[in-house]
This record gives C-alpha cells, structure tokens and sequence, in this order.
C-alpha cells in the first residue's frame, strides 16, 4: 500500500502519544522568520527561541504555558498556525489568531475572567487564575506588518480590545522588571485587562516573535512506525515535493530512489531486536568514530522478493560511487544514489551487517532523517560519502578513484534541476535558514494490514456472537475502559440497535489527508458512556474474513464491526423510557415483569403496603424531570444526536392523597404517602422481547435507583420469595429485573361507541338517544318537574321515577373523542334536548351573463359574483345541558343557580354550529330555529357586550372540563371492559378542583341529588374514592337507548294536578277543566288564545313551537307545539 500524506498529519495523529510512542527531542526555536505564511506553522519565542509558548490541558479544558523548548516532548502542542486580516480595509495592524495545532482550539479568552492589571504586581495563583482557553474574545494585536523588510521578526505583546477603552493581555507569572521581560523564575502565564491607553508593563508582558521549530530528529522506528501511530509497522514509503517522473512526459531521467521504493530502517546495534528496530552490526565498521556509538540508520529496501526481505540477504540504499551524467552542482559533480547489499556473517549463532562492498564507504549507507514541523518536511543526509579522485588507490582488496576524505558536510539530499531534467543528489542545505533543501520529503505509509472504517456509530461483535458493551451491571465501572467486555445476548429478548450501551462512536484520528483515512487509527466511544473509550488500529490480514485489532484482543480475523442505521443514530430518545409529556398527566401505566414462564405479572401491592411482581396491578402515574443530555456525541459523526432521558418518580392516586414508591430498612420496595421519601428513576431498556400474549415486541426496562450524584441501585425481584418481593439491589449484580411500561388500558371513561348505546358500524361516534337511569334508586335524568325546584325563567334539569317524567331521552352528542392527549381516556359529549336541525342552503351561481364582479368591481367567477347567493352553513339549535357555575355571580345566583352551597344543573338553549356554539340570548333564544343568522347574533353580541357567549369550540379543544360539556367516569374501570351494561356504571362529571388533573381528577363535581334536587356535589371536597361508592350523594348511572319519541321537556303531555295539557300538531288539548279560563300564549308572551272551556276535552288551535298554557286556579305550564 503506498499512501502519501503529510509529515505533520501524522505528528498531530501522534501528539497525544508523544511522550511515549514518538518523544520528540525539541531543541531550541529557530528566530529566523521574515513572513508570517498561512499555511505554515510556527512556535511562538522569546528573544533568543529557548522558551516556547505550549497550550497544556488544565482541568477540563487547557491553559498555555511559557516553557524551555528542550523540555517540551509534544512538539504539536508548541505549534501555531496563525492567521490574520486587516480590519475596515487597512494595509497595517492586522488582528492575528492564533490555532494551536495539537488542539486546534484558538487562543481565546473571556475578559470577564481577566484580572485588573496593577503596577508592581507579581501574578500567581494567589492573585489570579490561569488563562483559560475559553471565551469570546480571539483575535489579538501583535505585529503591525506580516512581512519584515529583511530582519527577523522581534517580540511583541499579545493584546485584544474588547470594549472601546478596555484591553486585555497576557502576562507572565515573572516577578516585574523596568527594562527586560524576565521569564526565567516563572512558566504561568495570567489573563489581565487594563485601560486601552495601556502601553508598559513592568516587563511582564508576554513577547513573542513566530519562529521556525527546531529540527527533530527521527529514529528508525519513529519511521517504521509512521511517528507511533503504527505500533506494528514495519516499513513506510516517503513521498516528495516535486515528484520526480520517469518517462513519457516525465521530468527525470533516474527518478527519485527514496520515493520509488517501500523502505525499513534499521538501527546499528550492538543486538538484532526487531521491537526497535535495532540490527546487529560490526561496530568498527559502522560506529561514527566512537566505540559502539553510531550516526544514521540504514534504509533496507522492502520489496517481497525470493529474499523475503530477509535484512542480512538484502538490499539497501547508499550514496553510490558514481556520479550523474552531465550534471553538476555548485561546479561540482553531482552524486547518484543506489540499491546495493550490505555482507553479513555470522558470530555465535548471531547474524550482523559486517561491511558494504569493496571501494564503498561504510557510512554511505547510513542516513540520517530530521523532521521540521514549521515547513512540515523532512530533511535526509548520508553521514559520509566518498568522492572520485584522479589518482586510484586499493580499498579493501579493490583497487578504486573513490577514495580519499569523507565528506561530510554536503550531505543532505538535494534537487539539481536543469532546464527539463530534475535528479536528486546530495549538496548543502539548511532547513531552517534561508537554505532549505529544495525537494520536501514526506512520511508515508510502507507494507501494511492497517484499515481503517468511516466515521459512524457502529456495534461490535467477535465471531462468538458476542458484543462489546457496557451492561448495566458494569454502570459503576464506567469511567474508564474496564468497563467494556463482551456480552452474550439473547436474540429474540434483546436488540442491540436500541441500546446506546452497546454501540460505538468510532471517529478517524485522520480527516486531513487522504491518504491516511484509509488507514487512520480510530478513537472508539461507548455511545452511552464517554469516558469507556479507546484509541485502536484496526487492521486486516491478507484472506482474512474479519478485522481485528490488538487494542481489544480477541486474535486474528476476530471482529465484525456493523454499521448503525440512520435512523438510530438520530434517535436522541435512545435506550432510556421517554413518554409524552401530553400523556403524563392523563395516563396511568402498569409494570409488566419480564418473566420465561409468565408475561401476565405486573408490580402490584401487598397488605402491608409492599410491592410485588405476584398476582397485583397497581396503576401508575408518572412525573417526570427536565430532559438531560447523556452520552456522547461528535460532530464527525453526521447526524448523530446528543442523548438525552428524563427521570421519572411513579406514584398512586388515592383518596387519602398520592402514594409513592420507597424503600424500607430491609430494602424492600413499599408505597408510602411521603413525597420526600419517593424514589426517583431512569427507566433503562435493558430488553426488546414478544411475550406469547402479546402481537408485537415491547422493551422492557430496568428501574435504575438514582441518588443526588450518581445511579446508585435497580429495582430487582427475589424469586427466592415466594411472593416475589421487589428488593433494592446493587448495580453489579449480573441479574437484571426489567418491565414493560404498559399504558393501562382499564378506560376511565364512558365513551357511546359500542353496541350497548345503539351504535351502528362506521358511525360508531353519532349522536345518540339515551336515557340516563341512576343505578341505586331507578330514577332518571328528565326536566324539572317538581314545583318546589321549579322556576318561571330558568329550566333546570331534575331527576325522578320514570312514571313522573314527562319524558326521558337526551341526545349526546360527541365534542371530544379526538384530537387531544386526553381524548381516549376522557371523552366529552354535549347533552341536549329540543333539537331542531336547520339543513345547509346551497350556494346559486350568477345568472346574468358572463362577466362577473365581486363586490369591490373585481372580476370573478359566477360563484363569487355580487349577484351570486352565497350558501349557508347547517347548523343545530337545541337546548343544552350546563352547569351553571359560570353564572354564579349573576343577580339573584343564590336564588336562580344554586340550591343551598350547590351548583344547580339546568338547560340553555343554544346554536352549534361549525367550531362554535352560541349561547342564546337578547332575544334569539325565542326566534324560530329557521331564522335565525349567526351573522347578526355576532354583531348584537358585540353591541351589547355578549360575546363571552360565543364559545370557540376549536380553541376550547382540550382536555378541561367545560360547562357545557360531560364526561362520564366509570366507577370501576377494570370492569368496564365488560358487554353486561351494569358493569358499565359511571358519575356524571362536570368540574375538578382547581390543583387537580383534568382527566381523572381525585377530587371533582359530579351530578348529586340533594334533598331531591339535582345539583353538583363540591368539587373541593367530593373525592373520586367517595362518589363511586355513592358516597356524597353522588348519583351513579347508567344508560338505556332513548328514543324520539320520549325526549326530556319535549312535553306532549303535561300534568298540573288534575288538570292535563297534551300538545299536539298544531294545538293543544285540556283535559279535566271544564268550565275553566285558559289563556295560550307565545313564547315572547303574546296571546294565542284566551277562553273559557266548556268541555274536559277541548282543543285549541296553537302555533308551532313552545306555548304557555295557564289554567285558572292552576299553575302555568310550557308545552311544545309541533
């Protein structure tokens, strides 16, 4: 594999590892620099380049730090790539920022962080903080020019204006000094801010000039290794700038020996040891004149052959004895570079390098490589070289010209270009002065099984069918890599892809160069747990099925690494229980224990208050905490969302207040009134699983106890105990108990869509006719018709046998069943009588020809014409049944609304249409149906301040209660799932208390007989626990198909004492009141009829609609005239 990529790509790949796998030994800053380049990268000086500025970490983020150059070992972190622009236009004083390149976080720092500077100050820990690399402010004033004209750049202070007369600034932690800034005693470096007018600083201003970094030196395995970040590497390939081509449109005639082959160095050792890449030589032959002691490395050439690159059979390059053709440098001959062997022999079982062949020099065959960051090249020498001489002489048994002295300074590997013809040869050249060699070389890779795989969230397997993850019994353990094993799970109980714990975030060490991606190390993240992570090589041998990597070790050809859909890297929700927040306050769930040998067992109640998985089912409520993130995210990783889950406390509702889960001495689960007491859970899906009842998978999920710092404990049961008791248990038990969160499907309330209320297929939700019975006494909901709780104005609603009403059917009609959080669990219905339903007139296109003006004299179509009739909506007039606790405050409430402290219940009649009712009023309440226009309603109630009685029933969609709405509660919701109508029972709610829930409240108004009127019961104190008994005198109902023909106050026949009055079409008829006045009047009071009768049956012609019949010597009566 031959990849190309740049020197300093792999360094910054290797920074973290510097101190170990690539020490660099950094000598002193090169103060050399004339023009600040972008695309280089510098270290910041002093005066003389033996202290850099270095960004180190501090804490949880980093802090820069003025060291000696030769004490730094991460060369990455005392590099900075510095950029700049001119503000407003300017052709000086440019603003700088600088990019540290280990890092790649700017110099940027928070002024509100910095301190006031004071004279005479000695900054330290005691009076100021370290600068933080954090912060707003990052662009800084440094040099007026980025070019000098001819000198080096000096130093300069670092200062940033963040306010219009306010400056901050760097300073060192030296002790002040009028003339010199004195580094020596002190490293730190401090934020301070002063005035903008500020320009000494008692020489503790922090100087810096950009200089080049000093050279580095590489050792044989630096280079084997691609400066550590192959561990395992055994060759690399070098590329350079220019390339030189042979051929066809080539620009070399020998091309570039360095580049054009796969090389391994080698170290002169007194010992072969391959781990060092260190081989076994003839020192006396090899040593740079000291006994043992060595200059350069060699370079055997790797190329697969019958050899089998063995390194005392092989070949190595070396300056050659030969020069190029026609080409010189500096009038002197330019040399050629060769492939040639080196002899071995043989000591004590040991092979070595003895000597090259004869007429070479030894060290011609030693190389040195010095790396220099600033210019991201590598320079190459030859220790020494021999030069052909006019006078032959014997060396080594050969009789050669290439003799005489060594050279040893026109070393370094240089480019001779001529006019189309480039070679590479040896001359001098300085990297770091205005000499440079003229051909950059670059670290590349050589013989390799690296791989590497795209940025992604991945799980892991190895060939057992294990993964690698973090079970939650390893929670505790999740802070550092001790954390991860392999986990076998079970496929039809678990699934791995909705659980973050078993997936990965792997993230190339490598986004720069293509030529690394390939093979770029990966830093791998548990997705759950951030600091369970680990930087690994994968690799590939050749025919290998799988990959493997040493850093998890599970051997050659072991690891199947799959990607996670997109689908599931977006999910933030992942892994934990996250419920609507629409639902929590209106649905109950029950605990479903995962079990092999039951799936119908749920977290229920002892006697003594004790939580089981037995033969219980207690409902819960569930309040939640604010979402928090969890996890780890990247931004190399497109489209992975950060995580995030909420904690939830479960709890009871009951009459004597809410009960919650706690846990007693004895670290058993029980129920407790005591909120303080309630424990606090993550809901953690620790399985995926298809119970026999059920028709799809559901996850189950582990209670994880959470404490105040950390998860601390999960909910377990004791199979032991034979009623399987729920226990508090440490997280590192391998067991782990799970449940289904269950949304408990006993209805709350009555919804009239089933066969038991007349419901017909597909229209399962029309409007029906029923009868409401009360369930102890047989009575039923009817108008008023006891005189003592009647009223000439207001008509209210009563309750009594049937044989007293005159008549007992209502419509209900739907408001809510969709569209709301709440609408399956609490369904609201309009009750009403008295309906008349206006049909919809259709609409009349303009007849008069074809050219069509709106009302503004804009052409139209015939629809829209001034001439068009518009249609009108249908809409349903009908008496409605309300509460009248909105009227309350209205005069004469306490004698027109309340019975005693009680609500009365009552009808008004009203127009729905559309999203709204109208609330009758001004006069519109005695208008026949017919005529009536919602558009002149709008404007009379708007006159006259009526507008409140214009409900919007779309904005008023929600799961409140209302006064003009029903719902009807089941007393026993676990049984209303049954076809028998009996166990049907329900109250008839209208209210809650004001702290309750909308749905399900504990305390509410329900419809109450009291002393025989019809009123509602307080809803602060009539509790839910009470009523469904019967208790507070609510009234418990249920319903019997209605018909039209027994409407409630659509009164055919009305009876005051003897005497009867019976409506009928277009009259009406008394009865038993012979000899009698009788006056029939309309419902706006004018008179119909006023005569004497003179038989016990008479007729009297009446208008449609409702009359009021007065019988002398009796009480006036309504009736409807049909």
């Amino acid at each position: 594999m031959n990849k190309k990529f740049s020197t300093l790509v792999v360094a910054c790949m290797a920074s973290a590892a510097f101190s170990s796998a690539f020490a660099a030994n950094i000598t002193n800053a090169s103060r050399t620099v004339t023009k600040i380049e972008t695309e280089k990268a510098y270290q910041l000086s002093n005066a003389d380049g033996s202290k850099i500025l270095v960004m180190v970490p501090q804490g949880e983020g980093y802090t820069l730090k003025l060291k000696t150059a030769t004490s730094v070992t991460d060369l990455n972190s005392t590099l900075w790539e510095i950029q700049y622009s001119y503000p407003n236009g300017s052709a000086s004083s440019p603003d700088f920022t600088f990019v540290n390149k280990a890092t790649g976080i700017p110099l940027q720092v928070d002024p509100k962080k910095a301190t006031l500077f004071s004279e005479g100050t000695t900054y330290s820990t005691s009076n100021s903080s370290y600068v933080e690399m954090s912060g707003s402010v990052s662009t800084w004033k440094w040099k007026d020019f980025v070019e000098t004209q001819g000198s080096p750049f000096g130093t300069s202070g670092l200062v940033s204006h963040f306010a219009k007369d306010s400056i901050v600034a760097l300073v060192t932690g030296a002790t002040p000094a009028a003339t010199t800034n004195n580094y020596a005693n002190s490293e730190d470096v401090y934020l301070v801010k002063a005035h903008a007018n500020r320009s000494t600083w008692n020489g503790i201003h922090l100087r810096v000039a950009p200089a080049y970094a000093g050279g580095v030196t590489l050792s044989a395995k630096d280079l084997n290794t691609k400066l550590g970040t192959d561990p395992e590497g055994k060759s690399f390939k070098l590329s350079s700038t220019p390339e030189l081509k042979v051929g066809t449109n080539g620009n070399s005639t020998l091309g570039n020996i360095f580049t054009d082959n796969t090389l391994r160095a080698w170290e002169p050792a007194a010992a072969t040891n391959e781990a060092n890449s260190e081989i076994y030589v003839e020192q006396s032959n090899f040593n740079n004149g000291t006994a043992n002691t060595f200059t350069g490395m060699f370079l055997q050439v790797i190329d697969n052959d019958a050899k089998k690159d063995d390194p005392f059979n092989d070949v190595y390059l070396m300056a050659d004895t030969a020069y190029i053709n026609g080409m010189y440098l500096n009038n002197q001959n330019c040399i050629k570079f060769t492939k040639d062997s080196i002899k071995s022999a043989e000591w004590q079982g040991n092979n070595y390098l003895n000597k090259v062949k004869p007429g070479r020099n030894n060290h011609a065959a030693l190389f040195t490589f010095e790396y220099f960051a600033s210019q991201d090249s590598i320079a190459i020498k030859v220790f020494k070289y021999n030069t052909k001489q006019t006078v032959a002489e014997t060396k080594d048994g050969k009789v050669t010209f290439w003799g005489g002295t060594p050279v040893t300074d026109a070393n370094t590997v240089v480019l001779n270009k001529l006019t189309s013809i480039s070679e590479i040869t040896l001359g001098e050249a300085n990297m770091s002065t205005s000499k440079p060699a003229n051909i950059r070389f670059t670290l590349g890779e050589g013989t390799t099984n690296r791989k590497s795989i795209n940025n992604g969230v991945y799980v892991i397997k190895n060939t057992k069918g294990q993964y690698l993850a973090v079970p939650i019994y390893n929670t505790k353990k999740a802070t550092s890599w001790n954390a991860a094993e392999w986990v076998t799970i079970e496929a039809d109980a678990q699934d791995v892809l909705r659980m973050p714990a078993y997936q990965w975030v792997a993230v190339q060490r490598d986004t720069l160069s293509s030529g690394l991606k390939e093979i770029s190390r990966m830093a791998l993240t548990n997705r759950e747990f951030e600091n369970v992570a680990k930087d690994i090589q994968l690799r590939k041998d050749a025919g290998a099925t799988y990959l493997f990597t040493n850093e998890i070790a599970e051997g050659k050809d072991s690891l199947i690494i799959e990607a996670v859909p997109a689908s599931v890297i977006a999910n933030k929700e992942l892994g934990y229980l996250n419920l609507e927040d629409a639902e929590l306050a209106v649905m109950t769930y029950n605990f479903n224990y995962l079990h092999s040998y039951a799936d119908d067992k749920f977290i229920g109640m002892m006697e003594d208050s004790v939580l089981n998985v037995k033969d219980g089912k207690y409902a819960f409520f569930m309040k939640e905490s604010k979402e928090a993130n969890y996890g780890f995210t990247s931004p190399y990783v497109a489209g992975l969302k950060q995580l995030t889950r909420v904690i939830y406390t479960p709890y009871v509702k009951t009459a004597n207040g809410d009960r919650y889960i706690t846990i007693d001495a004895e670290k058993r689960y029980r129920m407790t009134y005591d909120e303080a007491e309630a424990q606090k859970f993550y809901l953690k899906e620790n399985n995926f699983y298809k119970p026999a009842s059920k028709e799809a998978a559901q996850p189950y999920y582990a209670f994880i106890n959470v404490t105040e710092t950390a998860d601390s404990t999960k909910m377990g049961s004791a199979d032991q105990d034979l009623n399987v008791i729920l226990r508090d248990q440490v997280l590192n038990e391998t067991r782990t108990s799970a449940f289904a969160v269950v949304p408990n499907d006993a209805p709350l309330y009555r919804r009239f869509n089933t066969e038991l209320e007349g419901a017909v297929e597909g229209q399962e939700d029309a409007t029906k006719i029923l009868k409401f019975k009360e369930f102890y006494r047989g009575e039923y909901l009817m108008d008023e018709n006891n005189k003592k709780f009647q009223d000439e104005v207001v008509n209210y609603v009563g309750i009594e046998r049937a044989d007293k009403a005159t008549g007992l059917s209502f419509y209900v009609d739907t408001v809510v069943v969709k569209g709301t959080a709440g609408h399956e669990q609490k369904p609201q219905y309009f009750v009403y009588v008295d309906r008349v339903v206006v049909d919809p007139v259709p609409g009349k296109e303009c007849q008069e020809g074809d050219n069509h003006v709106d009302a503004n004299g804009d052409p139209t179509d015939a629809a829209h014409c001034v001439h068009a009739t518009p249609s009108k909506a249908g809409f349903t007039v009908a008496k409605y049944m309300v509460s009248f606790a909105d009227s309350l405050s209205a005069k004469d409430a306490d004698k027109l609304y309340k019975f005693g402290e009680y609500t009365r219940v009552g009808f008004v009649k009203g127009l729905h249409i559309g999203d709204s009712l109208y609330i009758l009023t001004n006069g519109f309440e005695n208008m026949e149906a017919s005529k009536l226009d919602t558009a002149v309603i709008r404007a009379n109630y708007k006159a006259t301040s009526n507008e409140f009685n214009i409900i919007d029933l779309k904005a008023e969609h929600t799961d409140a209660h209302h006064n003009y709405t029903w719902s009807f509660r089941y007393t026993n919701p676990e049984a209303a799932a049954a076809v028998d109508e009996d166990a049907r029972r329900f109250l008839i709610e209208s209210d809650k208390k004001d702290a309750d829930n909308d749905i399900a409240p504990s305390k509410a108004a329900w419809l109450k007989s009291q002393n025989g009127c019809l009123v509602l019961s307080d809803a602060a104190t009539s509790t839910f626990e009470n009523a469904k008994t019967g208790g507070d005198n609510a009234l418990i109902f249920n319903i019997e198909v209605g018909s039209e023909n027994d409407l409630a106050t659509d009164n055919e026949e009305i009876t005051t004492s003897e005497v009867t009055v019976i409506a009928g079409a277009g009259q009406v008829t008394i009865a038993n009141a012979a000899g009698k006045k009788v006056v029939v009047s309309n419902i706006l009071g004018q008179t119909v009829a006023n005569t004497v009768i003179t038989s016990d049956n008479a007729v009297i012609a009446a208008p449609q609609g409702v009359v009021v019949v007065a019988v002398e010597g009796e009480e006036a009566v309504k009736a409807i005239v049909k």
